[in-house]
């Protein structure tokens, strides 16, 4: 092996491990508000929902324990997924924000204003289901990396003949310590 095969593979060598192990950024979501269907005779029926709705759909559809999941909200991606409470490792999509917003940041890039539709694979990307408006606040270290998050707004959006209203919030960090999600 030559003396320069031995730095290029030194160099793939000690790359590697922060190419396999980038830690996503996950911030728990709470998604909060009315639903409006229609009831058996036509009147208009209004239940409560969550994010333990998602939850609950995630879990049963991968026979998994809802206890051990947690909604959450990737900034990096600018869509909600279904994580693992114990590695933040990816579970399922939920909606996505990232193709059609607009945003004003502040200079330092620390309070965002954002408007975004929302998306979800169902329904794909030419039919928005609706729309989230909401501030965004972030701290970062001297490295750049997040030490700090909070995005809450509020958003409305239709999934099949049911209309929701509500309001998001992002709460505590779930630590993402396993390999690349989509």
């Amino acid at each position: 092996m030559t003396r320069l095969s031995k730095l290029v593979m030194t160099a793939a060598l000690m790359l590697a491990p922060s190419c396999l192990c980038h830690a996503d950024e996950l911030w728990k979501l709470s998604w909060r508000g009315t639903v409006y269907t229609n009831g058996s005779a036509g009147q208009i029926v209004a239940r409560s929902f969550t994010e333990k709705d998602f939850i609950n759909a995630a879990a049963v559809d991968n026979s998994l324990d809802p206890k051990s999941l947690a909604f959450v909200y990737r900034p990096l991606k600018h869509d909600t997924a279904i994580v693992a409470l114990a590695d933040g490792h990816f579970v399922a999509d939920v909606i996505q924000m990232e193709n059609n917003f607009t945003e004003v940041p502040n200079v330092a890039q620390t309070q965002i204003i954002r408007q975004a539709f929302l998306y979800d694979e169902a329904h794909g990307l030419n039919n928005p289901l609706g729309s989230a408006f909401g501030t965004e606040s972030i701290k970062r270290d001297l490295d750049g990396n997040y030490t700090s998050y909070r995005f809450k707004g509020t958003m409305n959006y239709h999934i099949d003949a049911a209309l929701y209203s509500g309001t998001f919030s992002t709460g505590s960090k779930v630590k993402d310590t396993s390999t690349p999600v989509p």
